[in-house]
């Protein structure tokens, strides 16, 4: 943790870091440390909720949060305001939904789901107001992800409604889009 602790606060000097070179660099240091992050997140143990553990920054305007999530746990729908934000696993996967509120305030629509692995990384600018929620994909064991937010302070975790049920995505079906080699 201590390496990925040093690697954010290096790219986060600035008003607004270059996003994807810091997801490249995490990304690198999540694979080379994979062992070590097992280990943590086998510590983790049965969660019967999300732990939340922030990590020093010495920055009013950046957080960093370590997050072991339980076996299946879905978080409620949210958004982070006007902060950029970065999300990347460090053990397990994690499903991350993405939803769109309506310009006449009805319930927010599904558009786009997104899987990621140990050392994938997804990130959004300040100016991209972004709900979504994350869900541990494995039903037995915790996962764990570091989340790393900048901007003003005050400005975040603005949580919306659930949506009804007749909105959510439609399952999706596997397809094969071509001839496969061989």
């Amino acid at each position: 943790m201590k390496a990925l602790r040093q690697i954010a606060l290096a790219h986060c000097r600035g008003e607004h870091p270059d996003l994807a070179a810091l997801a490249r660099e995490l990304g690198s240091a999540v694979r080379i440390h994979a062992d070590g992050l097992d280990a943590l997140a086998a510590r983790a143990g049965t969660l019967v909720g999300p732990r939340i553990r922030p990590l020093r920054t010495g920055s009013q305007q950046l957080q960093l949060l370590l997050i072991a999530w339980p076996a299946n746990h879905v978080s409620a729908l949210h958004d982070h305001g006007a902060r950029w934000g970065l999300e990347i696993p460090l053990h397990g996967a994690l499903q991350i939904e993405a939803w769109r509120r309506q310009s006449d305030g009805g319930e927010p629509l599904a558009h786009g789901r997104h899987w990621l692995g140990p050392g994938d990384a997804l990130w959004f600018d300040a100016d991209q107001s972004r709900l979504h929620r994350c869900r541990n994909l494995s039903g037995r064991e915790a996962a764990l992800s570091l989340h790393i937010f900048g901007g003003a302070p005050g400005s975040g975790l603005a949580y919306a409604a659930p949506p009804s049920t007749r909105q959510r995505m439609p399952t999706s079906r596997p397809a094969i889009a071509g001839p496969l080699p061989g």
